[in-house]
């Protein structure tokens, strides 16, 4: 016979066993992937406009009384960022550069620019002739009328 000890002991493992029930771990959420395989959102498209004069101030706010941060040439790139009245503001392509150009100096395509060619000098035009006056012409006389004859001094 066992001493009762080990009966209660026998008892405890028992029930420890039959309360205790293996836990299933659940599966872990799939890692993110990294952030250079995650999609970027889409970049806003604008557009890319030309400067269609020959110099542009961009300035750092819309308006003539601004500062200027720099001057662009003929044709520069840049991208339209936004309009406020008859102001556009701009991203220059080139530098980066941030500003505020009036708009209607920008195309939407690049503005062609005419060959520069060396001009020959003209050459003078000859000396045409003078019409005659009708009065002149029914004189027959073929040439301008006489100037009056000058005054004659008097003597005193």
């Amino acid at each position: 016979m066992n001493p009762p000890g080990v009966r209660l002991c026998a008892l405890g493992l028992v029930i420890c066993l039959l309360g205790c029930q293996p836990q299933v771990k659940k599966a872990a959420p799939p890692l993110p992937p990294p952030a250079a395989a995650k999609a970027s959102p889409p970049r806003p498209v604008r557009p890319t406009l030309y400067v269609a004069v020959n110099r542009l101030s961009l300035r750092v706010c819309p308006d003539t009384d601004c500062s200027k941060v720099s001057t662009l040439e003929l044709n520069a790139e840049v991208e339209k960022m936004g309009e406020i009245q008859k102001w556009a503001q701009v991203r220059v392509k080139k530098d980066g550069a941030i500003g505020y150009v009036i708009s209607r100096y920008l195309s939407p395509h690049p503005v062609e620019v005419a060959k520069q060619t060396k001009k020959k000098p003209r050459k003078a035009k000859p000396p045409q002739a003078v019409p005659l006056p009708e009065t002149a012409k029914e004189e027959g006389s073929g040439s301008l009328p006489e100037p009056p004859p000058p005054p004659i001094p008097k003597v005193m």
